[in-house]
C-alpha cells in the first residue's frame, strides 16, 4: 500500500533558504575550521623517527602538522563562502610554498617525497561515508535543526 500527496506549499520559502543559508556559514566558519585547526595542531600522524622542525622543535610520532603555521594558516586565510542562486560552497586552498617556491600541501596530505606518511586532513569532506560519520556531519544537522527550529 502507498499513498501520495500532491500539491504541497513552501510557506515563506526564502526565510527558509536564508536560515539554512545561515545555518551552513556558520558551520563552516564555526564547526569547519575548529575541524581542520585541531588536525592541524593534534599530535595524532604518525611517522618515522624523529625531526628536527625549522622552528627547532624536535618531533616524534605521533605529531602534528603545524610545524611553523604556513601550510595552516594558507588554508585559514583563504576561507571563504560563496553563494549563487540556491548554491553555497565553503572552500579553503592549502597554497603555502616550500623554501624553494613550491606548494606541498598535496605532498603532505598525500605522504610523498619527504612527507613519507600521508596527513589526510581533508578526507572527511571528500569521502561520504567518512563525512556521515563525523562529528562535522553531526554539527551541521544540529546547526540545521536549530536554524529551522529557531
Amino acid at each position: 500500500m502507498s499513498g501520495t500527496i500532491v500539491g504541497g506549499e513552501l510557506i515563506n520559502p526564502d526565510q527558509i533558504v536564508n536560515k539554512l543559508t545561515k545555518a551552513f556559514e556558520t558551520w563552516a566558519n564555526i564547526d569547519v575550521n575548529d575541524y581542520f585547526r585541531n588536525e592541524f595542531l593534534e599530535d595524532k600522524w604518525p611517522y618515522e623517527g624523529e625531526t628536527k622542525r625549522k622552528n627547532g622543535q624536535i618531533v616524534g610520532s605521533p605529531r602534528d602538522i603545524f610545524d611553523l603555521g604556513d601550510l595552516y594558516r594558507s588554508g585559514r586565510e583563504s576561507f571563504s563562502i560563496t553563494q549563487g542562486g540556491i548554491d553555497i560552497t565553503a572552500s579553503w586552498n592549502w597554497n603555502a610554498k616550500n623554501s624553494s617556491g613550491r606548494g606541498y600541501a598535496w605532498y603532505v596530505h598525500e605522504g610523498l617525497s619527504t612527507n613519507l606518511a600521508p596527513r589526510q586532513w581533508t578526507d572527511p569532506f571528500q569521502e561520504k561515508n567518512l563525512f556521515n560519520s563525523s562529528q562535522v556531519s553531526k554539527d551541521l544537522k544540529m546547526r540545521i535543526r536549530t536554524a529551522l527550529n529557531g
